[in-house]
């Protein structure tokens, strides 16, 4: 049963992996990520249902389109399976002992899925345009919205920090919004994707995420390079957030 489980987890991340390519490509464009089929960016052929087959249609067609040709970025692959391991890593950090009865942590599982979404769309988007998507930030911020609602009413939480954090939140997207009408402003857009963060981790885990993003603006700064800090401090709190659900649920 177990092995069964964490197959369809894997599988469910790959084709999640495989999703992230599309709507990043997408979402910058404005165009439509759940009704528009999907193409090849170079000929523009409508794919097929086994050309969307997650790792195995990049493998039997040897990281090329079918219609074209055109080479496919081993990235997709890469995200795809990065995704099915960090569904199963994920699923695994919650000591998980009965599905059925466990659904507090079968719910923050999906919270985690949100969160995990959010940040890599963010990541792929800033990667191509070194820009924080506001809209997919607020897509985020309306998951884990839900989530706290949750915690609230069944698990009777205090959602004393949350309320707080949620409201830094929502002024500093109306902010970025306003702001995005006249030109870019990163640094804002930095400091909105951490307020989106603190609202998943723990307090005290902001630490060692702000530490990395300090050092990741003084070496960009030091370089004169523009690095894609959102794309580093997504995955790094990805990383971040698996390791602290292990300690939680495992060792403590």
């Amino acid at each position: 049963m177990d092995v069964f489980l964490y197959i369809m987890l894997f599988i469910m991340g790959t084709f999640f992996g495989s999703f992230f390519t599309l709507a990043v490509y997408r979402i910058p464009l404005r165009k439509d990520i759940t009704h528009e089929h999907s193409f090849c960016p170079n000929c523009h052929h409508k794919l097929g249902v086994f050309d969307l087959i997650p790792i195995w249609s990049y493998l039997a067609l040897k990281g090329k389109c079918r219609y074209c040709g055109e080479k496919v970025r081993i990235r997709y692959l890469l995200l795809e399976v990065f995704s099915g391991i960090v569904f199963v890593i994920a699923y695994f950090s919650l000591h998980v002992q009965n599905i059925f009865l466990e659904i507090n942590k079968i719910i923050y599982f999906f919270a985690f899925v949100f969160f995990y979404v959010t940040l890599v769309l963010v990541a792929g988007i800033d990667k191509e345009y070194r820009k924080i998507n506001s809209s997919v930030l607020l897509f985020g911020g309306i998951s884990q919205t839900m989530y706290m609602l949750y915690l609230s009413i069944i698990e009777q939480a205090s959602m004393y920090r949350y309320n707080i954090y949620f409201i830094i939140f929502i002024l500093l997207w109306i902010v970025l919004v306003l702001l995005e009408r006249q030109q870019q402003h990163y640094s804002i857009e930095i400091v909105l994707l951490l307020s989106y963060i603190v609202l998943v981790v723990k307090t005290a885990s902001m630490l060692p995420i702000l530490i990395f993003t300090f050092v990741l603006a003084i070496l960009s700064k030091m370089r004169k390079q523009k690095v894609p800090l959102g794309f580093m401090i997504s995955f790094f709190t990805i990383g971040y957030k698996i390791v602290e659900n292990i300690i939680e649920f495992w060792i403590i």
